[in-house]
């Protein structure tokens, strides 16, 4: 099985789960704006930041989740090993969405592996989720991804909020949730 199934089959599931959303995998319009350029005329260099595609100030996400307008969740998949070089990058990747975007939720799901490796918590510095999927099919694993990917639109949704009504607010935490 190559890794466009597994994500197909995953984001089919995210899909099913999480009806008034618009969900995207990759290459059907998945690409977020990592950057805006202001140009000599104090306008943005990317007028249709609508439409962006690869190469123009937009890098490729695997799954995004949206509500009517803007990304609420992304989410990176990879299938069968996760590198030092993985993590970096996609981290690096998440970072920079989430300057544009700064109420997006940015997660890692990773299929054929026992566990998020130890590696994953020393060199992460832009997802706020991760997950192991010993099997795509296992429903009980299935079950529990679901469930974090729906918290995490909830929290996305709640921090959009914030900014639009500009009201600030009284609490804020990241809750760190492990299971091992």
């Amino acid at each position: 099985m190559n890794e466009g199934e597994p994500r197909a089959e995953l984001c089919n599931r995210i899909k099913k789960e999480l009806t008034g959303y618009r969900v995207f995998d990759s290459g059907r319009g998945t690409n977020l704006i990592y950057q805006i350029i202001i140009d000599e005329k104090g306008e943005t260099k990317s007028e249709d930041t609508a439409h962006h595609a690869r190469g123009t100030y937009a890098f490729q996400t695997d799954i995004v989740i949206k509500n009517e307008k803007v990304p609420l969740v992304a989410i990176e998949t990879k299938f069968g090993s996760l590198t030092t070089h993985d993590i970096l990058t996609y981290s690096a990747k998440a970072t920079r969405h989430k300057g544009i975007y700064p109420y997006l939720r940015y997660g890692l799901v990773a299929g054929n592996l026992q566990k998020i490796p130890n590696r994953f918590f020393v060199h992460n510095q832009g997802f706020d989720f991760a997950a192991s999927l010993k099997d795509i099919n296992d429903e009980h694993e299935l079950k529990l991804t679901m469930m974090m990917v729906e918290e995490q639109v909830r929290d996305a949704e709640k921090l959009l909020g914030i900014m639009e009504k500009r009201r600030g607010a009284r609490m804020f935490a990241h809750r760190v949730e492990v299971e091992i």
